[in-house]
């Protein structure tokens, strides 16, 4: 039987708050710390319930960021990619010397984790599963995905395998030596993701159509190429495979059509067939993180001399949606597909 551990998850949304009531149902040690003070007082009076691919109610321990003090060991960064600063800056120095924080976010913030407290104190980690949230102490559970961790440098350290045996109470966890691959690769497909949701349409039915699908697939390829720029060697992963999309690669008809297969089959097993950048979009109606993510992928390949053009005008079609000065529909499809054809041109 895995041995009692104590994790402070800092963020109780959506993946923070799936991981926490599973190590509580496990029982673990879980602090959560979150800064949304309805969604507190909700948890504190009422728990913490998560609804969907699992039924569960737990009463966790819960703290306003001020409130936090003592010595930190596991910390899980479960926050939007635009918080990662604000939100880590302000408890590093309660971190051990022998502490981590493990990034359960989208993007690359590994990175900017690594900044903080230092690359021996910061764990990759590599998820595709989700969920949202739905109300003050309400999460909402998507389902299984991939679940990955690794070190920074790739080396196969011995809290490795701890860690994987405590994460495993929500799903299978695997360990990897190039956890960068795998967080470059889901970027890619957050390209492909980022795009579906300039329409109000389901993620499986905008892939029915040929011209969005090869156009989502030169978002991806355009993200493979930032990576490879950088030395990154990006992996598949739950049936999708960005590196057939690389620029300047022959199409190979048979994966190419594998990939778009992967990803018919991902969404069949999950009762949301849209995005988390498509909520904030179009039920929110709130800044998205694309310019953590996407833009983030822009900034390294304008620093690598690497043409973009498609993420560049996905990223101004984000905003524009942002700002109030372009509505969702799928005109915003066709104006992707054309850049791409002038590229392709």
């Amino acid at each position: 039987m895995t041995a009692k551990t104590g994790f402070t998850i800092v963020g109780a949304g959506a993946i923070g708050a799936i991981v926490g009531v599973h190590l509580l149902r496990a029982g673990h040690e879980v602090t959560f710390v979150e800064a949304n003070r309805a969604h507190v007082e909700a948890m504190r009076r009422d728990g913490l319930r998560l609804t969907g691919a699992l039924e569960a109610v737990v009463k966790p321990t819960v703290l306003l960021p001020t409130e936090v003090g003592g010595t930190l060991s596991r910390v899980l960064l479960a926050v939007k990619s635009r918080h990662t600063v604000p939100a880590l800056e302000p408890l590093a120095r309660w971190l051990a010397d022998d502490g981590y924080v493990v990034s359960l976010q989208n993007g690359l913030e590994e990175y900017k984790i690594a900044g903080l407290v230092g690359e021996a104190r910061t764990i990759g980690a590599f998820l595709t599963f989700g969920g949202h949230y739905h109300a003050p102490g309400e999460i909402v559970y998507g389902g299984r995905g991939s679940f990955k961790i690794g070190e920074p440098d790739g080396r196969m350290s011995a809290r490795l395998e701890p860690l994987r045996d405590v994460l495993s109470a929500l799903q299978p966890v695997e360990i990897t030596d190039n956890i960068f691959g795998f967080l470059w690769a889901k970027m890619a497909l957050g390209a492909v993701y980022t795009g579906t949701a300039l329409v109000s349409a389901d993620v499986p039915d905008i892939y029915d159509h040929a011209a969005y699908r090869e156009m989502l697939g030169s978002l991806a390829g355009e993200v493979v190429a930032v990576a490879e720029a950088v030395g990154v060697r990006p992996e598949d992963f739950d049936g999708f495979d960005p590196k057939v999309f690389r620029p300047g690669r022959a199409p190979d008809a048979d994966a190419i059509a594998a990939a778009w297969q992967g990803q018919r089959q991902y969404w069949q097993q999950h009762d949301t067939p849209r995005t988390g950048i498509w909520r904030d979009l179009a039920v929110h109606k709130r800044e998205t993180e694309v310019d953590h993510l996407i833009g983030a992928v822009v900034e390294r390949a304008r620093e690598q001399g690497v043409p973009v053009p498609r993420l560049e005008a996905l990223v101004e079609l984000v905003h524009a949606v942002e700002r109030g000065t372009a509505e969702l529909g799928w005109h915003n499809l066709d104006a992707l597909v054309a850049v791409d054809e002038r590229e392709r041109a």
